[in-house]
């Protein structure tokens, strides 16, 4: 009860650096897996505070913010969040601890959901339309990635080579199909190695990294906001859609076609990708979960996360990948009959 008074003591502090409304009331409602976040009730106005878990760099949070103000005013047909400024006119905040925070404008919805065709297509649409924003606002350019490209994984995770995830995968004493698992992972990784040039030939642009259902909101049948700018970084622009379509392989592979079929139907309304961007897309979705995989992989070796948390992410990351060889003769006529369909590209 000491720590957790403490820590809603910390989020008091941070709150009264902001000229909030009276009364105001902070609530513990939906969190993210990354950071931390409370709902803000400041007389009749909503917020959302965020307290950031996964690093204490300023440079970071400041560099997310001034992509959010960018896009704020670039007259997107859905929301971004809105950092708020605090009494000293900063939208950073360090809480006691020594944490970093920030309080965003509320943006009214729900989680949008795969079993929705409309949230599907809306958020392939509101995707593409974002793809096209961050590669036209001149206030981008200026502004230098902190994070590193996808494709730069073997640097990314160069603590988590093939030595350290035999190590990791003993010290779990894993089953044998698991130690399969794994090794058919370490095969698709070394794969994905080899494409590394190619990847970097690929048109490069700010993207947001992590555009999943998690971090959209829907209204009905519309996709009303994308949330979670923390990691964008300017990376191959096809990372994009397939950060997404990572989402959707399941057991019926007829369904998983049809829903990515409809996202890039979505995505192609608003954006265009080229030749090779569509044939790169069956491995880019695997580099995104390969990169997901190694991510998980450091924080339990790190002590971070239990040890169940990656033994899931061997299970899923293994199916997604073992899908996408599966389907890989399947992929580029759904990849392209609809992301490559343009015939008018609706610009915002």
């Amino acid at each position: 009860m000491i720590e957790q008074t403490q820590t809603e003591r910390n989020y008091s502090a941070i709150v009264s650096r902001y000229r909030l409304a009276e009364p105001v009331r902070i609530e513990r409602e939906e969190s993210g897996m990354n950071n931390t976040t409370r709902m803000i009730y400041a007389g009749a106005e909503r917020y959302v505070l965020r307290v950031y878990e996964n690093h204490n760099d300023r440079a970071i949070v400041s560099l997310e913010h001034a992509i959010l103000r960018a896009l704020g005013g670039s007259g997107l047909s859905f929301h971004v969040p809105a950092p708020v400024r605090n009494a000293a006119q900063d939208t950073v905040t360090e809480a006691p601890d020594g944490k970093l925070a920030a309080i965003f404008g509320y943006i009214g919805g729900e989680r949008p959901t795969a079993s929705s065709p409309s949230h599907i297509e809306g958020l392939g649409r509101a995707a593409g339309e974002l793809t096209r924003k961050l590669g036209s606002l001149e206030a981008l350019a200026k502004l230098k990635a902190v994070y590193q490209p996808y494709y730069e994984f073997e640097d990314i995770h160069a603590a988590m080579d093939e030595a350290a995830i035999r190590t990791l995968s003993a010290k779990l004493q894993l089953t044998p199909g698991r130690c399969g698992q794994v090794e058919a992972l370490l095969d698709v990784k070394h794969r994905l190695t080899a494409l590394i040039d190619r990847f970097k030939k690929l048109p490069r642009q700010w993207i947001h990294g992590d555009i999943v259902f998690a971090n959209a909101l829907a209204s009905g049948e519309a996709i009303v906001g994308l949330l979670d700018f923390e990691f964008c970084t300017i990376d191959a622009r096809a990372m994009e859609l397939a950060v997404i379509c990572a989402e959707f392989p399941c057991e019926d592979d007829a369904l998983s076609l049809e829903r990515i079929s409809l996202l890039c139907k979505g995505y192609g309304s608003r954006s265009r990708l080229d030749r090779d961007e569509i044939a790169l897309l069956p491995d880019l979705i695997q580099l995104r979960m390969i990169d997901v995989w190694l991510h998980f992989a450091g924080r339990l070796a790190d002590g971070l996360d239990r040890e169940d948390v990656w033994v899931q992410q061997i299970e899923r990351v293994s199916f997604v990948c073992g899908w996408v060889e599966r389907n890989r003769p399947r992929l580029p006529a759904v990849l392209e009959a609809a992301a490559m369909q343009q015939s008018t590209v609706q610009a915002h």
